[in-house]
């Protein structure tokens, strides 16, 4: 063989060495799931309308609506706030706390020395008539909630919607203030005193083991 074949030969066999080293792709697929949505819950609470009566039992008219700003409690009256609350919760575990307290301070002589004053309560309402006792007015009360769509709340809470209810608050909380009857001479004339709002707290809970929820 002459130096030109040999050549040649060793050309082509050095081609079939470097194509033995290529990378050649072999079958593959792939796929993907969606992942979904997530979606938070809902807290909410707001204070609607409100409105202030007198109940004073002799009263003829009992129930008649009044201002405060100009209506002058005496010993032996009944006046009544009321104040709509509506609430919202939204979870699979959702569950919270709704808490009635004092929002500031109650001030003025009316609340006096415990003998002869005004005593104000607090009492929440619900659809079906009272959620809560009758509390002084300054101590806190509390009652659990679970939302409408707790999976495991089991009908062992009271239940709140997703969403605010259109025709308006579904709870009353009433204030109520009676000036003792029993009052004499012109103890606490033209006093006054500063009830300082009621407020109250809707807070998530997840705290209530035993009383249903999740």
């Amino acid at each position: 063989m002459n130096n030109k074949t040999k050549g040649a030969l060793a050309g082509v066999a050095g081609v079939a060495i470097l194509a033995g080293g290529t990378t050649f792709a072999l079958w593959s697929d792939s796929d993907e799931v969606d992942g979904g949505v997530i979606t938070a819950g809902n807290l909410d609470v707001k204070l609607t309308d409100h409105a202030w009566y007198d109940v004073s039992d002799d009263r003829i008219d009992e129930g008649h609506p009044i201002s405060l700003s100009s209506f002058r409690i005496i010993p032996g009256d009944t006046i009544r706030g009321e104040f709509g609350v509506d609430l919202a919760l939204e979870g699979d575990n959702m569950v919270a706390k709704l808490s009635m307290q004092r929002d500031g301070e109650t001030t003025g002589n009316l609340f006096g020395d415990g003998t002869h004053d005004v005593k104000v309560t607090y009492q929440l309402f619900g659809p079906d008539g009272a959620v809560t006792a009758e509390t002084p007015f300054g101590e806190e009360t509390t009652v659990v909630f679970a939302s409408a769509d707790n999976s495991e709340n089991v009908e062992a809470l009271p239940t709140i919607p997703a969403t605010f209810d259109e025709d308006g608050g579904e709870f009353t909380i009433e204030v109520t203030a009676t000036f003792d009857e029993d009052t004499p001479d012109q103890v606490l004339t033209q006093a006054t005193g500063d009830l300082a709002g009621v407020g109250v707290k809707l807070e998530q809970s997840r705290s209530t083991t035993g009383e249903g929820g999740f």
